[in-house]
């Protein structure tokens, strides 16, 4: 039997492993840096420039796919804690450099970092935690990404009144979360199967992947898109689009807090009610005559997608063999990230499809929506005729 942990200790752990959370998304952080560095480098081309922001997303991509193995050699508490370590280091190096090529590296080995822990952050829940306690605890981390991002943004902006270089300081957060996550934080036991388990994936890994790859690909262009709505259909301003954008990111960090008691309640309702909400949210968007329909529709889809993507997260480690949860979240994360790099392709294809791209988003949705929930129909058919 166990022996049950103090609970200020069982509450510092909680916050440690959800800690981690806040540093993951952050690295196109730096981007409103990214003008003042074009000046300091005036023969580098602005594309390069801009992938500053972009190009640790390879590196992260690669090292998720590694991370598992890594993992099971050294340990998962060494490897996160490592990663963090890599994390710090690669991202406040721009501060004290001059050299666009080595600040570039320092950016793919900013993403090493970043891959090392992306998937063992949701890995340590999914071995620390059960049930509900489990399912809150994604949400809340869903919720952390989020609340990360809003934070580091405000400080670049607030360190860019110093100069460029200082916006890179942002990622010295990653030195206090690996301390605050080595403290506090047990290395979660994995039973000798598990560890001598070749990991692998299964058909419906793949699928809940390419639902998210789809989720992510529709959760971004709204985000790039809205801008363009609002400042060049003349329904308001460029500070006004920014506020929707926030405002879409404050529903859904709400939502990843509120994930826990809504799945007790919906169940695996959860997964068709959030890919419902997107579809509502960009027809609501498709409409675009309105500042507050389009307001409405943009807050709407802040609220779906961590609903799906942590139902998803959450439904892995039944539907994922056994052993393989780490390789598992790493897939499904890389079709994150493949969602969000082709989003732009993504969204021309749905506008040469139909005509508009929210509704083209809204009708895929709604058959995504009806085809979840004709599975979960069929999935309980055959559970009952087993029974039988």
């Amino acid at each position: 039997m166990k022996k049950a942990l103090p609970a200020m200790h069982t509450s510092m752990m909680r916050y440690a492993v959800l800690s981690i959370s806040l540093i993951i998304t952050t690295g196109p952080a730096v981007s409103a840096a990214l003008p003042l560095m074009a000046k300091n480098f005036p023969n580098i081309s602005l594309a390069m420039i801009d992938m500053i922001a972009t190009v640790q997303q390879f590196t992260i991509m690669l090292f998720l796919l590694i991370s598992g193995s890594i993992a099971k050699k050294i340990g998962i508490k060494p490897t996160i804690s490592i990663g963090l370590i890599i994390t710090g280091v690669a991202g406040i190096f721009p501060v004290f450099s001059q050299s666009f090529v080595a600040i570039f590296v320092s950016r793919l080995l900013l993403g090493v970092g970043i891959g090392l822990f992306n998937s063992l952050a949701i890995t340590v829940i999914d071995l620390l935690f059960t049930g509900n306690d489990k399912a809150q605890m994604l949400g809340n981390r869903s919720a952390m990404e989020q609340l990360g991002v809003c934070i580091l943004n405000l400080v670049v902006g607030l360190l860019l009144l110093i100069n460029w270089h200082m916006a890179f300081l942002i990622y010295a957060l990653a030195f206090p979360i690996m301390i605050f996550f080595w403290q506090y934080v047990p290395e979660p036991k994995v039973d000798k199967e598990s560890k001598e388990t070749h990991q692998k994936i299964n058909r419906s890994v793949i699928l809940l992947a390419l639902l998210l790859f789809f989720l992510v690909m529709c959760s971004t262009a709204i985000i790039v898109q809205i801008p363009n709505i609002i400042v060049r259909g003349a329904l308001g301003s460029a500070t006004a689009a920014s506020l929707i954008i926030s405002l879409n990111t404050l529903a859904g960090m709400a939502m990843g807090f509120l994930f826990g008691r809504i799945y007790k309640l919906a169940s695996e309702m959860t997964l068709p009610i959030g890919t419902f909400l997107m579809a509502i949210g960009a027809i609501l968007i498709s409409m675009g005559g309105n500042l507050y329909i389009v307001s409405l529709g943009t807050i709407l889809c802040g609220f779906s997608y961590p609903l799906a993507g942590t139902y998803a997260f959450n439904l892995l480690s039944k539907i994922a063999p056994p052993g393989s949860e780490t390789l598992g979240n790493s897939v499904l994360l890389i079709g994150c990230n493949l969602g969000s790099f082709i989003s732009p392709i993504g969204v021309r294809i749905l506008a040469k499809i139909s005509g508009n791209a929210f509704i083209g988003m809204f009708i895929v949705l709604l058959v995504v929506t009806g085809g979840i929930l004709a599975f979960q129909s069929a999935s309980k058919h055959v559970s009952k005729m087993k029974k039988v």
